[in-house]
């Protein structure tokens, strides 16, 4: 099977990877490969992942491969919806659509993989997971978990400074990665984080480490839970989250998100706590 996928830190699937270098153009890359005869196997498979990020030159250089694949071959496209590939290769293809996993079965993947041996850690996971197993494995590295606990750590403090936690989650976010990339996507995944715990607060979700459940433990032991001042302060607060992140994937800058963000927690805390 022959498969690429856009490169760590790029924007875009190459050409290089579907036609060759400039020097080697028609004798590299998967176009030339999948022409090649098979070994043993009666067909060929291909798979081009991330194929929304082809650019026009990418994808004009498919074209000739779709519209008269090799005999025996199979081309598989990935990408998030089928309205984010290019007309030109969307009108070529049989569309196949997929349901995201279930949290079970992201669940016993994460299990059965290796990834997870306690449950309710796996399930903690899968349910950040958006049905994605990529995703899931992706909220398994050293990284995410440093966001998530230091996302933790500054929503349970009992005095929360919206200025020093802006500063830390964006020292958080530099040592994952200096790019505008990685910095955007580590910042989503921190509001994400944010709304994760607010849910928990409201009792939308299980506590799954011991970490966790002591920073909400902590952060509860403030308030009584059938206080509908609080509750309404954490709602407000998963509100924000959520809004964080829609302005991070509408392109608003990372440190200014940030700012704000903070500034509003701790605006909409200190009103919690005044009304208490």
């Amino acid at each position: 099977m022959l498969v690429v996928e856009r490169p760590e830190g790029k924007q875009e699937l190459p050409i290089d990877l579907l036609i060759g270098a400039p020097d080697k153009r028609g004798r590299e890359g998967l176009c030339h490969d999948l022409a090649l005869r098979p070994m043993s196997a009666s067909r060929r498979v291909a798979i081009i992942d991330d194929a929304h990020t082809m650019n026009d030159a990418s994808a004009n250089a498919l074209l000739k491969t779709l519209e008269e694949p090799p005999s025996g071959s199979i081309l598989f496209l990935t990408a998030p919806e089928s309205a984010s590939i290019l007309s030109t290769i969307r009108s070529r293809c049989q569309p196949i659509l997929f349901s995201p996993l279930s949290p079970e079965n992201l669940t016993e993947l994460l299990i059965e993989q290796g990834l997870e041996t306690d449950r309710a850690q796996a399930a903690a996971i899968a349910s950040l997971s958006e049905g994605s197993l990529e995703v899931a494995q992706q909220l398994h590295s050293p990284e995410l978990r440093s966001i998530r606990a230091a996302v933790y750590r500054q929503l349970a403090a009992s005095n929360f400074q919206s200025l020093a936690a802006s500063k830390l989650f964006q020292t958080t976010i530099d040592e994952i990665g200096k790019d505008p990339a990685s910095q955007r996507k580590a910042a989503l995944w921190l509001v994400r984080f944010a709304a994760d715990f607010y849910r928990r607060m409201l009792g939308a979700a299980v506590v799954a480490s011991p970490e966790e459940a002591v920073s909400v433990d902590a952060a509860l032991q403030r308030f009584s839970t059938e206080d509908m001042t609080a509750m309404d302060r954490w709602s407000l607060m998963l509100d924000r989250s959520l809004e964080a992140e829609t302005q991070l994937l509408a392109s608003m800058p990372v440190p200014l998100c940030l700012d704000a963000f903070c500034h509003d927690l701790g605006r909409i805390g200190r009103g919690a706590l005044t009304a208490l």
